[in-house]
Parts: C-alpha cells; structure tokens; sequence
C-alpha cells in the first residue's frame, strides 16, 4: 500500500509549536525538535513567493512535523487532515514553515491563507526546470513523494514548452490523487495523442540508495526512520508504430499538447485529445489538409475518436477505417485539431483557408448562461 507523508520544518523566534492537536485516524503524527537548526543555504533551491524573504530569517529554534498514512486506494482526507494539524501546530506562531518535500516556505502567520483549504495536486508539488544550453531544458519534480510516488524527471527542448511541462505534471498528479495508484519503471500512459513510458533512474533493477536522489535540503531535515526515499523515474516519449524505436525526449508530445491547448483556448473551448491508436472513418484519400473537411461525432465504440475525414480529392484509396496515427502521418498538421469536441466541423478550401463551424459544438461559457436563467 503506498504511503502518503507531509513533512514541515517549522522555524520560530523561540517559541515552541503546540502538541495539543487532534491525531487524524489511522495516521502517525511526529513532531520533535532538531537538534541542530537546519536552515536552507543559497545553493538549495526553494520555490513560491516566500523563498526570498525565508532567507532573511535567523530562527532561534526549528522543528519538524510530519503525518504519514498507509491508504489503499485514494488520497481521501489525508491532506486535509494534514493542514489541520499543521495550522493547530502553529497557531500564534511567528516565523517562517517550509513544505520539506516540496521545498516551499511559508509564513507561519498567515499559514492559514498560504496552504489553500483544497489542496489541488498543483499545491502538492513544484516543477524545477534546468537549461542545459543546446540541449534544451530538464524538469524535475519535487513532492510527488508525497503521494508514496516517484519524483519524475525529463527532458525537452523549446523555452515555450515551460508551462505545458508544468501543467502535465500536474495532470499526472490529478491522475495518481484519483486512481490511487503508482507509477514503476516499465509503465506507460497515453498524454492526450501520445503515448509516455516510465523508468527507473537505477535501471530495471531497484536499488537502494532512493534517498540520494532526493535534494540534499531533504535528506538533512528527514530522518531515514521518517523518509527512506522513493527515487526518481524519467518520463519518455514512445514513438507510435515502432515498439522496437528508442524512446526519447518529450519535446514532440509537449508541443502537440500546447498546439492542441492554444486552439482550444483562442475558440473558448474544452476537449480531450484522442490517443494516436484511436480510429476515425475516413473517405477519400488524404493527401493535405487543402480541400479536407473534418467533423467530430458521438463514438461508435471504445476504439473510436469520433474524428471523421473527407477529402474533395478524387479516388477512394484511402477510404475506410484508420488509426488517427496513420491520419497524422500523411497529414502531420492535423494533430493540432484532435482535442475539438464534438459538433466541431472544419473545412478547407484548395487554398488552405479554413472554415470553422462551431454551430453544434459545447461553448465554456455555455453553463453561465443557463446559471442566469
């Protein structure tokens, strides 16, 4: 059963947290008190708003907070129950908190409006992103441990990927919160067209020294007793249709999704793009999207995409049922318009031009229109 731990270090002027607070169930709670103040240095580093002025205070005493579960499934309450004893821990408090597995420092005073009453999986985590000149950028996560999760790591290239490398460790995380389940080195996941795998960072073989690849701030706050350490896995792309073909970086699937996000985003739209093993009907033979019509239907059955395919060019070659991977590669650039929803219809001219009919299509906007009513 995976664990779920949150740990804080707590930092005062002197005055000590109270231990008066209620055990959640079938939680383990610790508090003591370090006996040498472990304070970040400059080379540690922290994330949010709070982390330059935590560098400025020179806390007398500090100690250290943690509660742990062993679930079977979901998170439930279990962070809920976490903020609780945390805020009842250090009401009255000066000083500054910091989120030890997610290196997030905090006001002890205002830590009441800084860990938001629902704690979405983006408040469970951050992204630490390195440049590494030509050959792009790594992130890096830090709290997926507390989900009894592997931190993930992975590259890609392109500074405009930022955001949507954030934004997919926080689906992932959403994930891992609603299934309750744990990522191992073989897995693999659809990530909307794409398909992602999973590795250990020590080889299919698991070793031993998971704390060593946890920042050194953490293994100086945590006990061994308290946090063994969960290691890393890197994320790769899988190419579609070759099995055999080297995984790689995941630069191509993060461009796809960020092309698919802008689109729904500039028609005020929500959708979910199809894996690349989806099929679609098509009629006609697809050679551009020039003189191409596309329109999204209800799914007849699991495997299909709802995408049907129309091409004004002449010959039926390429009529039938197909994968959307097969789609995409005689016409890369549709790929961008997968997520649509249903009702979407789209139409090119033998210029290129398209037309979009969004007549039958579901709008955002359209359950604040039918909440005024």
């Amino acid at each position: 059963m995976p664990t779920l731990r949150c740990f804080f270090a707590i930092y005062t002027d002197g005055s000590s947290p109270s231990d008066t607070f209620e055990v959640p169930r079938d939680s383990d709670v610790f508090l003591g008190e370090m006996a040498e103040v472990i304070v970040p240095t400059a080379a540690d580093e922290l994330f949010g708003p709070a982390a330059a002025s935590f560098t400025r205070f020179k806390p007398k005493r500090g100690f250290l907070l943690g509660v742990t579960r062993e679930v079977k499934g979901r998170a439930g309450s279990f962070f809920d129950d976490a903020r609780k004893v945390l805020l009842e821990s250090c009401k009255g408090l000066s000083g500054v908190g910091l989120d030890v597995l997610r290196l997030w420092p905090f006001p002890l005073d205002h830590a009441e409006s800084a860990i938001p009453d629902d704690l979405l999986a983006e408040d469970l985590f951050s992204v630490g992103f390195s440049e590494m000149g030509v050959h792009g950028f790594r992130a890096e996560t830090f709290g997926f441990a507390k989900l009894g999760q592997r931190e993930l790591s992975f590259e890609f290239t392109g500074r405009e990927l930022l955001e949507e490398a954030a934004l997919m460790c926080g689906h992932l995380a959403d994930w891992l919160l609603e299934h309750g389940r744990r990522l191992e080195h073989g897995n693999a996941m659809a990530f909307g067209f794409d398909r992602i795998s999973f590795a250990s960072a020590e080889g299919a073989t698991p070793g031993t020294a998971f704390r060593g690849w946890h920042p050194l701030l953490q293994q100086k706050l945590l006990p061994q007793t308290l946090f063994p350490g969960v290691g890393v896995l890197e994320v790769l792309a899988q190419p579609h249709g070759a099995p055999d073909a080297a995984p790689g970086d995941l630069t191509i699937p993060l461009e796809r999704a960020l092309a698919q996000r802008l689109l729904l985003e500039e028609l005020d739209l929500t959708g979910d793009s199809p894996h690349a093993t989806s099929t679609a009907a098509v009629y006609g033979t697809l050679r551009a999207l020039a003189d191409l019509t596309m329109w999204r239907e209800e799914v007849s059955d699991s495997k299909d995409s709802g995408w049907r395919f129309k091409s004004a060019l002449d010959g039926a070659h390429g009529s039938g049922v197909q994968s959307l991977a097969d789609v995409a590669r005689r016409i890369p650039d549709v790929v961008r318009f997968l997520a649509l929803p249903h009702g979407v219809r789209l139409t090119w001219n033998g210029a290129g031009t398209v037309e979009v009919d969004l007549s039958k299509t579901h709008r955002d906007d359209d359950h604040d229109l039918d909440d005024d009513d």
